[in-house]
């Protein structure tokens, strides 16, 4: 993680359209020092690297886990994997976390398409890509939208997906929002076809994260748990959960 750059870039050779995904974070520190004094939790402002090497993982196996797929991404933060994966050939993408964090997922959800000739109303909440495909003639329609952990009311509007993406989302996490964090991919999941992507970098920090592993492992069960490639494959760990009910 960089956090003296505006603007990060992620490409790579599956990603259709033209150009890299490039998203904006927080370089102001007086902003950084100001949400830590307001009691916010300000690590969504940046690109952490267990993003990028899951967008690398999904990259590899885009056919399989995005194309044509509904996504949503948990904690987008910057919204970095959520992006990719709309550049992966999804139906629909869409990006999710705090209230105090959409002003920069709207505006790197606005450079995407922008970037790309998209037009009018890309700072809106929702907007038609027409960056999905390598001829540029696909859509994927991408929504942000405001969605607390467990918040019963936000999961209802936002129904459920194929494909739940979770980058890096446990960092001093109390027991109760590790809970709810586990309860929020479970709703998101469709119950018979869905999938959750769940990254997690560790950091000696097993122990306390403990709750939310047994919350969500009692939930679906038992991950498969995948393998990333490049300098953190040692730290991070790549799991795969789906419902109960859909492996019978």
């Amino acid at each position: 993680m960089n956090r003296n750059v505006e603007v990060v870039s992620f490409s790579h050779q599956a990603l259709r359209g033209v150009g890299a995904v490039r998203v904006f974070q927080n370089v102001d520190p007086s902003t950084f020092e100001n949400i830590a004094t307001a009691g916010h939790d300000a690590t969504a402002r940046w690109v952490w690297g267990a993003a990028t090497a899951t967008a690398d993982w999904l990259c590899d196996r885009g056919m399989e886990w995005i194309q044509g797929k509904r996504v949503v991404e948990i904690g987008a933060g910057t919204g970095l994997l959520g992006l990719v994966a709309a550049r992966l050939g999804a139906s629909s993408v869409t990006l999710t976390d705090l209230p105090t964090e959409l002003p920069l997922l709207r505006r790197n959800l606005a450079a995407n398409v922008t970037s790309h000739g998209a037009g009018e109303g890309a700072c809106a909440d929702r907007v038609e890509s027409t960056n999905s495909s390598a001829d540029g003639g696909g859509h994927c329609d991408v929504h942000v939208e405001a969605c607390a952990w467990g918040d019963e009311q936000a999961l209802a509007a936002l129904g459920t997906f194929d494909v739940v993406l979770c980058s890096d989302v446990l960092y001093q996490n109390d027991e109760n929002t590790q809970g709810a964090l586990a309860r929020t991919m479970s709703r998101l999941s469709a119950p018979r076809s869905g999938r959750v992507l769940f990254s997690y970098h560790f950091r000696e920090n097993i122990i306390a994260d403990t709750p939310f592993f047994q919350a969500v492992e009692g939930l679906f069960g038992d991950p498969v748990q995948h393998t990333v490639a490049g300098e953190l494959k040692d730290e991070l760990w790549l799991f795969e959960y789906r419902h109960l009910a859909s492996e019978s």
